[in-house]
C-alpha cells in the first residue's frame, strides 16, 4: 500500500483539520481486524501529520544578525 497523504497535500490542510485527522488515524490503528499493511500505512501518515504539526508550532528560526560596519 502506498503512504496515504503526501508531504504537499498535508502542508495544504489547516492546523484543525491535520489535529482531526491525526485523532482518527489514532482510532484506526486501535482497530484490531488492520492488516500489517494497513497499520504500517496508517502509521506513517501519522507520523507525517505529527512532524507537520510539530514543524507549524516550531518558533521561527531567528535570522543572523547582519555585521556591524
Amino acid at each position: 500500500m502506498l503512504p496515504i497523504f503526501n508531504h504537499h497535500a498535508l502542508h495544504g490542510l489547516s492546523t484543525s483539520t491535520l489535529e482531526h485527522l491525526r485523532e482518527t488515524l489514532r482510532q484506526a490503528l486501535g482497530n484490531a481486524d488492520l492488516q500489517e499493511r494497513e497499520r504500517a500505512s496508517l502509521h506513517a501518515a501519522l507520523t507525517s501529520i505529527e512532524t507537520v504539526l510539530r514543524k507549524r508550532q516550531a518558533p521561527p528560526t531567528p535570522k543572523p544578525c547582519a555585521p556591524s560596519p
